[in-house]
């Protein structure tokens, strides 16, 4: 029996002892195994996010502060649904094709991160469909500077600025999740070099934006994180 098998047989059982199912939907509670397990999930990838060694760098600095206020996965309406779809497009800005490491988590399909190449060409930009997930980033989910994407000399590019995106927070179900592979002539992880290239995601652009994804904000600064922010 496979890890995801096992994984999946364990949340149908618990699943089962929770009451009062209604047309097919589980009602709120605090008690949902499975609302719990993708709460977990979800603290433990933005954990990485923010500070020197973490997804965004200095950008992202407050993140962790607000982590429980942010993340949202307090009830089954939260979840990502099983039939729901999500469209995942991929711009490669570099003069040589690159191969982006996606990887998302989908309670649904397991308790189990996916992942998948998708080869982009220099210049062109790739569309796809994946099941909707809880989370979505390059590279794997829990380690901010692995590779997110490969380019076709066999350099590798990080995922530090391909910040997570979160549902509810950074996109929707039905919705577009996007990276780009570009040259960070911003600076953004603030090392000097604006030739290099790097992997920008939905979620850093939304929370450089003022105001942060979907309205969310705290402090006066610019940006999702206010003062919180290390600028």
């Amino acid at each position: 029996m496979t890890t995801r098998t096992l994984s999946s047989l364990l949340v149908l059982v618990a699943l089962a002892f929770v009451p009062g199912c209604v047309n097919g939907v589980i009602p709120s509670t605090d008690n949902d195994p499975t609302v719990q397990a993708v709460a977990t999930k979800a603290n433990s990838v933005a954990s990485s996010v923010g500070g020197q060694d973490g997804y965004g760098g200095a950008l992202m600095m407050g993140y962790a502060d607000h982590m429980p206020e942010q993340m949202g996965f307090t009830s089954r309406g939260d979840l990502a649904g099983h039939g729901d779809m999500m469209t995942i497009s991929l711009r490669n800005e570099a003069d040589q094709v690159g191969t982006f490491h996606l990887s998302y988590f989908a309670s649904h399909m397991g308790f189990v991160d996916e992942m998948m190449d998708v080869e982009v060409p220099a210049g062109d930009e790739t569309t796809l469909e994946i099941p909707c997930s809880e989370i979505v980033g390059m590279g794997p989910l829990h380690e901010p500077g692995a590779a997110g994407c490969h380019l076709d000399d066999g350099e590798a590019v990080d995922n530090m600025m391909a910040v997570p995106g979160f549902l509810g927070q950074d996109f929707t179900c039905g919705g577009t999740y996007a990276c780009v592979l570009t040259q960070d002539v911003d600076d953004l992880d603030g090392d000097g070099d604006t030739e290099e290239l790097v992997v920008v995601s939905n979620a850093m652009d939304l929370h450089m934006m003022n105001g942060g994804p979907m309205g969310h904000a705290h402090g006066g600064g610019p940006g999702m994180m206010g003062s919180h922010m290390g600028m």
